[in-house]
């Protein structure tokens, strides 16, 4: 027969309560008193229960998919970079996704993978993507299934989360105004894209609005390292165009038209200004260093990574907003010797 708690308060006179706060080591026992329970329970082989320890419930780690056509260059590298950043911050699994051709795929790829029924929510950046794809991309999925687009377009029907291109477009321009620059040109980006057109509409609505600037020069571009150089190119046969500072919409054209630029013997920013978009590492590398418009992609990752938890929590969440994360200027050598 086991003992008991009751053989031990017949043994030491004790109440059978206080034996077993005793044998708890209950700090509100005396320690006098704790000694002897213990050493009565010793004594007629007392064995305390061995208390089960409460399993806390694990707490589910969210896990999010990243969809688009990676390429290989900075932008996409930089892209990563901050989304793994993001993650860290905020606790999640980001898996990254390719998608060969968004336009044709993504609706089929999204399908698929759905089925699998492994992730809690999707981001997708694909820029190509009009607003009929997006319509498509909701029929397959489940209704009120978290999504968030990175990037824009037209009158947005899922959350999208992308940069304020046209601030962008704006602080490149008064950049240059504040410097003195007079003649300005702008390579674009792609015109179909609406975060492009956004870019070009910033910087143009701030010369138009300042009667002492001219927009003397456009060209465009596709944001490929090779438009850049054309455009230059183009630049030189121009033989009307006078230009003091060029606004690309992207680093990859601005390297492009400065490296053609000191090529053909100018001196930037003497002969002639340049500023670019997404403030990649590039910028920093090059001689003269780039001025750029800053673009912060763990505020993007975070941002997104947020508005996916809402939605699962169902707070705070609007179908088809639009937010936009701030973005800043840069200043290097490029626009400025200084």
């Amino acid at each position: 027969m086991k003992p008991t708690l009751k053989q031990i308060a017949e043994i030491t006179g004790f109440s059978i309560s206080t034996v077993s706060r005793s044998l708890a080591n209950s700090p509100s026992i005396s320690r006098k008193t704790r000694e002897e329970v213990h050493q009565a329970a010793a004594g007629i082989g007392y064995r305390p229960a061995a208390r089960k320890r409460r399993q806390r419930k694990k707490k589910k780690t969210l896990h999010f998919a990243l969809l688009s056509d990676y390429r290989v260059g900075e932008f996409y590298a930089s892209l990563f970079c901050g989304y793994r950043d993001a993650s860290y911050k905020e606790d999640v699994r980001i898996s990254l996704m390719s998608v060969r051709d968004q336009c044709s795929e993504c609706v089929r790829f999204i399908q698929q993978i759905q089925k699998e029924n492994q992730y809690d929510g999707y981001i997708l950046f694909f820029p190509a993507l009009e607003r009929s794809h997006y319509d498509q991309i909701l029929k397959v999925l489940p209704k009120g299934f978290p999504i968030v687009s990175n990037a824009l377009i037209d009158n947005p029907n899922i959350a999208t989360i992308t940069f304020d291109g046209y601030n962008g477009g704006r602080l490149a321009a008064g950049h240059f105004h504040r410097l003195g620059y007079r003649r300005l040109g702008i390579i674009e980006g792609p015109g179909l894209r609406p975060e492009s057109r956004f870019r070009t509409n910033g910087f143009v609505d701030y010369v138009n609005h300042n009667p002492e600037l001219e927009l003397t020069w456009r060209f465009n571009g596709d944001y490929e390292y090779q438009s850049g150089l054309d455009a230059f190119g183009a630049l030189r046969k121009d033989s009307g165009a006078q230009v003091e500072a060029v606004f690309a919409a992207n680093d990859s054209m601005a390297l492009g038209f400065m490296e053609a630029a000191k090529t053909a013997g100018l001196n930037i920013p003497s002969d002639i200004a340049i500023l670019g978009y997404d403030n990649l590492p590039a910028a920093q590398h090059r001689k003269p260093t780039l001025s750029s418009i800053d673009t912060d992609f763990t505020e993007l990752g975070a941002s997104s990574i947020k508005t996916l938890k809402n939605k699962i929590s169902r707070q705070g969440y609007k179908h088809g907003t639009l937010s936009l994360i701030p973005v800043r200027l840069v200043k290097r050598e490029s626009t400025s010797s200084q």
